[in-house]
């Protein structure tokens, strides 16, 4: 139960609401798999963004309908996501804010911080958005709480729960989740010159690794989803980043990373 609990309040980042909040979107694959709990994960995490530019992080959260423990039941009303009392805004780099357009709930504020309730049995998103203004990287903090009733694990949960009742169950300390925060212009500690290049012509995106090193390509959407992971090994001199994926018009991040130094690309795919 404990393991379990730790898995579904991982329910991830979704916390001040503005006038400003982007639309959020539920991604499919995740609400259509088995899974409960937050998308991306902590194996994922969030995507890399840059100093002084626009960032926006999607997340998924599906709040699981019940839990067996035993003989009873335990019938989820909402989960309660707020800032530890002893962590400033959830450790966001400044600039950033999270906020939910879905049907979440406000919770008042908990330490200075918005927070907010998530109904039990339902699926929502939430968006981590803003321009960061400091480089760096951020280790994000929040807490999840759980509320629920108990009935005999023979019996249903109502469809609809109730999310004003219940008591809390489950209090967890999340704090593996990160956002870097890159600054471009000292990115490159190759002299003037990056690793590799980078040729594309709208849906097709070729690596060149002219230094042959361990290199791992990570493309994302102006939206923050992660599209693809590539890893190219030293030996490979030409890599297809988006082989077999066809990309529609707009605006791409590839982050290329290698041992623990980082390079982003921008570039734009017409119509």
């Amino acid at each position: 139960m404990k393991k379990y609990l730790f898995i579904i309040l991982s329910l991830g980042f979704i916390l001040a609401k503005a006038q400003t909040t982007p639309t959020c979107s539920l991604d499919a694959v995740f609400i259509q798999s088995n899974k409960s709990g937050v998308y991306p994960d902590s194996a994922t995490n969030f995507t890399t963004g840059q100093l002084n530019q626009s960032y926006i992080q999607n997340i998924t959260i599906k709040v699981p309908k019940d839990t067996i423990q035993s003989i009873l039941k335990i019938c989820f009303t909402r989960f309660v996501v707020s800032t530890p009392s002893n962590v400033v805004n959830y450790g966001l780099p400044a600039g950033l804010q999270f906020a939910s357009s879905s049907s979440v709930v406000a919770n008042g504020n908990i330490n200075g911080s918005p927070s907010l309730r998530f109904p039990g049995n339902a699926n929502n998103c939430a968006s981590i958005f803003g321009v960061p203004s400091v480089a760096g990287n951020y280790l994000l903090k929040l807490q999840v709480q759980a509320y629920g009733t108990t009935i005999l694990s023979n019996q249903q949960c109502p469809a609809l729960p109730n999310y004003t009742t219940g008591l809390l169950i489950n209090t967890t300390n999340l704090n593996y989740y990160s956002i870097n925060i890159i600054n471009t212009t000292g990115i490159n500690h190759y002299s003037i010159d990056k690793p590799y290049l980078i040729s594309h012509n709208n849906n097709q995106i070729l690596l060149q690794n002219k230094m042959q090193l361990n290199l791992t390509a990570k493309l994302f959407d102006i939206q923050g989803r992660q599209i693809k992971t590539v890893i190219i090994d030293s030996q490979e001199s030409f890599v297809k980043i988006n082989d077999q994926y066809n990309l529609t018009p707009g605006i791409y991040l590839l982050n290329i990373s290698s041992q623990n130094q980082t390079w982003v690309d921008k570039f734009i795919v017409h119509p």
